[in-house]
């Protein structure tokens, strides 16, 4: 078999620069409706949220630029980017980090403490970050779509899951919904209520128009995909992060790398980028103790689920390294503070990685 030329590791340096210290864990708490957080470190719904993101901005106007979507619910999607405009942009690493589902709040929780550090230097909750700012802020220009469905996120009964409030299957029926006979109402791409009236609508879902709804990853008429557009078109990211969740029920697990869907289908230099990224995610998720998955694959969909991916990500797949997290969610082995201090591993690394590809 012929060897695979690879590309370099990250050098320990680089990674040291952005890696830091890990975070506190702790353990979650009682759960909260859409108003103050549970904790002050955990961001994640509009309400909470928005008021931090234009405060950024008006303190930071330099530094901080909005992409705004309205979503039908009345709330706005936000795209942050942060980048010191004075630096020279050719030799900047371009990445975008997002979060597209309602009950995967880690990862949306993980892009607020890190913005936070990256511009006040500081964690949400206080303590002084480790972050190298400025060269950061010289040499990356960082996008995060921290809530890419914040009308889901609003109706999410909880902030977090933490495996105390829910069984796995009343979880998932908060996820995508439930039947008027108690069952989990099915999961697609796109309905319609003139078809289906569900009793519980779930809050992977986001409403469209007076009568649609679409899960944010697979139509590209969602909020989430249009900011995604809109900003890959004006920023030609050469990172992709998308930050998710899933259960790892009955597994020993509590992290997994995916690589797309379409793996096979892309430029070798894509798939090789994608591979390595995945790979030194996994290398540091194992260096603070995690226990990820050691297989690095797309995951098994059949022809059904690739279509949806097929048509809304086929193109930006062939455009960029990209690829997924998956972080224990809805389980008291992974409570909320380590969920997010594995998201923001994976965001470091992620940065890490781009700065050490970049030529010098």
């Amino acid at each position: 078999m012929r060897r695979r030329e690879r590309l370099p590791d990250p050098a320990p340096r680089v990674i040291a620069i952005f890696l830091g210290s890990a975070l506190l864990i702790g353990s979650g708490l009682a759960a909260a409706a859409e108003g103050p957080s549970s904790a002050p470190w955990w961001l994640v719904r509009f309400t909470q949220m928005e008021p931090k993101i234009l405060q950024w901005q008006a303190t930071f106007p330099e530094l901080v630029s909005l992409e705004r979507q309205k979503t039908y619910g009345g709330r706005t999607a936000y795209a942050v980017t942060v980048t010191n405009p004075k630096a020279s942009n050719d030799r900047k690493q371009k990445l975008l980090f997002s979060q597209p589902h309602a009950h995967e709040p880690a990862g949306t929780a993980a892009m607020m403490d890190f913005l936070a550090q990256l511009l006040e230097g500081r964690h949400l909750d206080g303590r002084p970050t480790d972050l190298d700012r400025k060269t950061l802020l010289d040499r990356t220009l960082l996008t995060f779509i921290a809530d890419g469905n914040p009308d889901g996120r609003a109706r999410a009964p909880q902030d977090w899951w933490d495996g105390s409030q829910l069984p796995n299957q009343e979880f998932f029926k908060v996820m995508f919904g439930k039947t008027k006979d108690g069952r989990q109402f099915q999961r697609v791409d796109r309905w319609s209520s003139r078809e289906y009236q569900p009793a519980f609508i779930g809050i992977a879902y986001e409403q469209i128009n007076d009568h649609e709804y679409v899960e944010p990853n697979r139509c590209t008429e969602s909020s989430f995909f249009k900011l995604v557009n809109r900003c890959s078109a004006r920023y030609g990211y050469g990172y992709h992060l998308d930050l998710h969740q899933t259960e790892f029920e009955k597994s020993k697990y509590d992290s997994m790398m995916i690589i797309p869907c379409l793996q096979k289908e892309l430029p070798p230099a894509i798939r090789e980028g994608n591979q390595r990224l995945a790979e030194a995610i996994v290398a540091a998720w194992k260096k603070m103790g995690a226990n990820p998955t050691p297989k690095i694959e797309p995951l098994g969909y059949g022809e059904d689920q690739l279509r949806y991916f097929r048509r809304c990500w086929g193109t930006i797949y062939k455009t960029r390294v990209q690829v997924s997290t998956e972080v224990q969610n809805n389980c008291p082995r992974t409570p909320p503070r380590r969920q997010m201090e594995l998201q923001e591993t994976a965001i470091r690394t992620a940065i890490a990685f781009a700065l050490q590809a970049a030529p010098r």
